[in-house]
C-alpha cells in the first residue's frame, strides 16, 4: 500500500517538474512573414493607397492569428493590436498615424528574444539589489 503512495508521489513530482520547465521556456518566434507584409503596408501608406494597405493589413492579421494559435505570445498580441489600429487609421485616411503604428509594430518584431528572468523582474532586465544586479 505504501508503495503506491510513494510511486504516486514520484510521478506527480516528475510531472510538475516537466510542466514547470515547459512554462518557463522562452518563446522563439519568427516574424519574417510579418516583417515582409509590414514592408508592403509601408509602401501602400507612402502611396496613400487605402485598398492595398487594408489588404496587406488583413493578410498580416491572418498571419498573426495563425502564428498566435501556436502559442500565446504577449508580443504577438501587441503586434496584432498595432496592425489593427493602423488598418483603422488608414481607412480613416490618416496615413501618418498608420505609418507610425506599423513602425511601432516593426520595432516590437525586431526586439531580440531575451531569456526569462524568474523572480518577477521586467522583460529583458534584472534589478539592482544590495549585492549587485540579479
Amino acid at each position: 500500500m505504501k508503495f503506491r503512495y510513494i510511486l504516486a508521489a514520484m510521478l506527480l513530482s516528475l510531472l510538475s517538474i516537466g510542466v514547470a520547465q515547459a512554462a518557463g521556456s522562452p518563446l522563439h518566434e519568427d516574424y519574417t512573414a510579418l516583417l515582409a507584409i509590414s514592408d508592403k503596408m509601408l509602401e501602400a501608406a507612402k502611396a496613400n493607397d487605402v485598398a492595398a494597405f487594408t489588404t496587406s493589413a488583413s493578410e498580416a492579421s491572418d498571419v498573426a492569428k495563425d502564428q498566435g494559435n501556436k502559442g500565446n505570445s504577449p508580443r504577438l498580441q501587441r503586434i496584432s493590436t498595432k496592425i489593427k489600429q493602423a488598418k483603422k487609421a488608414a481607412k480613416a485616411g490618416d496615413f501618418a498615424l498608420a505609418t507610425s503604428l506599423v513602425d511601432e509594430a516593426r520595432v516590437e518584431m525586431n526586439k531580440p528574444d531575451v531569456p526569462p528572468t524568474f523572480g518577477g523582474t521586467a522583460e529583458g532586465g534584472g534589478r539592482d539589489g544590495m549585492f549587485g544586479k540579479y
